[in-house]
């Protein structure tokens, strides 16, 4: 795993500055590529948006420390969340949507996808088509936890799906942003959600 914490690190404008007990680690993506959503973190509320994360694992499996994971956002709608998790994020388009007379894919802002990977299809929250994780971000999100879980003392436990569950408040552990609501789409259905959760609760 390559950490790189000087390239897109952000400023106190862009997360609170104030240390929390952190028990719970959150997964969810970017819904873009090319850490474009980095530059609309800098861009909106004059610089002082703060729906941010802590980190970012690319595609290539680099991963990008934006502030110290110590310290909270404003990326979940709950400020007890907020201040219990920390935010990882997987540079992921989400759900694609397919142009039969084309024979091509449209991302959800209109963009024609173009990435020489497969595409994972599945039936799941009314959509079908879906980017791909690399298995380059999957050996990256499983070291960075693992390290994140033992420097937090947070338990390497994770769930083995991505549908919602009721109690995650009091959940400890690893939880997917779709866990949390059922309008949530990541991850998505082409994560290995068995495979994580084997690899990160070996003994």
């Amino acid at each position: 795993m390559v950490l790189d914490d000087t390239t897109y690190s952000l400023t106190e404008k862009n997360f609170t500055p104030i240390e929390s007990e952190k028990t719970q680690i959150v997964i969810g993506h970017t819904f873009n590529s090319d850490m474009k959503h980095f530059l609309g973190w800098k861009k909106r509320y004059n610089g002082k948006y703060k729906k941010t994360a802590a980190f970012t694992i690319d595609a290539a499996g680099f991963v990008y420390k934006h502030f110290d994971p110590k310290y909270s956002s404003e990326f979940l709608d709950s400020d007890e969340l907020n201040n219990k998790s920390i935010i990882i994020l997987l540079e992921n388009n989400g759900w694609l949507v397919k142009d039969v007379e084309k024979n091509e894919y449209i991302t959800w802002v209109g963009n024609i996808y173009n990435k020489p990977i497969d595409i994972s299809e599945r039936r799941w929250r009314n959509y079908k088509y879906w980017d791909k994780y690399t298995d380059e971000q999957f050996e990256s999100t499983l070291e960075l936890v693992k390290m994140l879980c033992e420097q937090f003392n947070i338990p390497k436990a994770v769930l083995p799906h991505n549908t919602k569950i009721d109690n995650f408040f009091d959940y400890k552990g690893v939880i997917y942003k779709s866990n949390l609501e059922k309008h949530y789409t990541d991850l998505s259905p082409s994560w290995d959600y068995l495979e994580f959760k084997n690899k990160l609760e070996l003994k």
